[in-house]
């Protein structure tokens, strides 16, 4: 790219022309030998010309584009007998669920293509999958998890609807149902025995386990999950800020989330109390259905247990919602917001910035202690005043009028 003189393509700025004094090439800190396209001060890609097209692919066509910017929104994630690609809720195309299919045709040549450039030097992975407290589980009995997590998630009622939060509640009670001490305990052959039993009753039984209420320390590492998510996000709404200015700004955003410091960086808690989003209303029901869908397909990707992995995408679903609640409430100036299809879509893409770490990574492991398993599918699920702090704070105060009357009447028994 030096050698054709691709500086001259490259804009310091969105409204500049064309041309760097800089080399648009920086090297990656400890990384010997790896460089970066230096961003332009709106935080897009230098080489971005004002159609929203490569630059680089329009002057030297796109097989000479990186690989990371090839690959895009498509990820490769080896296991011990396939490789799994994944798409990225990072891509509005993705989001939307538009385009044609990648299985056949042209798509699938070029996917192989990549395939083969991004797997030059690097080779399989041949860890065994696990389904969660170092409990591993077989090809077989993943295909069997995500069959039976696909037909929860079709399940209709009477009238013939999906209800997204009643068929995540029963995702919630078959996966907790696996984590007991005595299943995780089972050898590997009586363990893929129970789940070829368990989750296909599950999946369609006409009366779905009890739900429950999330735990508390759940609703708290769903409320930490959120911070990371939040706090992610002001290095790249602030990409010409110095860092100690964004850890400050880091620090008082975590403030307000302790209830110590008011809202900032377009983040108001006050503003979950006042509304949530309907994920069965029709014009957003189909972005998060398509994304559980997705994230069901591509169970087992990661080298995170597949429990952690599942609940790590519904916690990127809840802090979505959160963020489009809040995004509506600025809008609305304190009244009840309306959450339409694109606030909601923008809000799972700005959500889902930090899927793509590296889940051996420190953020990834802290991703996965975050989520905190099933409860994060228990939060999702929850009906919609219970879901509110404010309809957590009344069931609190319900639950303990009705446990004073409890021992007042045994009293007066």
């Amino acid at each position: 790219m030096r050698r054709a003189d691709a500086a001259r393509w490259f804009r310091e700025h969105g409204d500049v022309d064309e041309g760097a004094a800089l080399d648009p090439f920086e090297p990656v800190a400890g990384w010997r030998g790896y460089h970066r396209i230096r961003k332009r001060g709106d935080g897009a890609c230098g080489f971005l010309s004002p159609a929203g097209r490569c630059r680089i692919h329009e002057e030297l066509g796109g097989h000479s584009k990186p690989l990371t910017c090839r690959m895009f929104p498509y990820s490769f994630h080896p296991t011990p007998t396939a490789v799994i690609v994944q798409t990225s809720f990072g891509c509005p195309t993705v989001v939307a669920n538009q385009g044609q299919p990648i299985a056949q045709g042209a798509r699938l040549e070029e996917i192989a293509a990549l395939r083969a450039d991004w797997f030059a030097g690097r080779h399989s992975s041949t860890r065994p999958r696990l389904y969660a407290g170092g409990r591993s589980i077989s090809e077989g009995s993943l295909r069997v998890l995500g069959d039976c997590l696909k037909i929860m998630l079709d399940r209709t009622d009477d009238r013939g609807r999906i209800d997204l939060r009643a068929n995540v509640g029963r995702m919630a009670g078959a996966l907790e149902d696996l984590t007991r001490p005595r299943v995780l305990r089972l050898a590997e052959a009586e363990f893929a025995e129970y789940v070829g039993l368990t989750l296909p009753f599950a999946a369609s039984a006409a009366t779905p386990p009890t739900a429950r209420s999330p735990t508390r320390v759940g609703r708290l590492l769903q409320h930490g999950f959120l911070y990371a998510v939040a706090a992610t996000r002001l290095g790249l709404d602030h990409p010409g800020a110095s860092r100690l200015r964004v850890r400050l700004q880091a620090m008082r955003l975590l403030a307000h989330f302790h209830r110590l410091a008011p809202a900032s960086s377009g983040v108001d808690l006050a503003a979950l109390r006042r509304g949530r989003v309907d994920v069965n209303a029709p014009e957003i029901q189909p972005v998060a259905y398509h994304y559980l869908r997705a994230a069901i397909a591509s169970l087992g990707a990661s080298e995170r247990p597949v429990l952690d992995d599942f609940a790590i995408a519904v916690s990127f679903l809840n802090a979505a919602c959160a963020l489009a609640v809040m995004k509506a409430s600025a809008d609305k100036e304190g009244l009840s917001p309306h959450i339409d299809r694109a606030m909601f879509s923008e809000a799972l893409m700005e959500a889902v910035d930090l899927a793509h770490t590296d889940d051996r990574g420190l953020v990834g492991r802290i991703l996965g202690r975050l989520a905190g398993g099933v409860d994060a599918l228990y939060v999702f699920a929850e009906v919609p005043d219970g879901g509110s702090l404010r309809g957590f704070l009344r069931n609190r105060g319900l639950r303990r009028s009705l446990r004073r009357r409890h021992v007042l009447a045994q009293v007066d028994g």
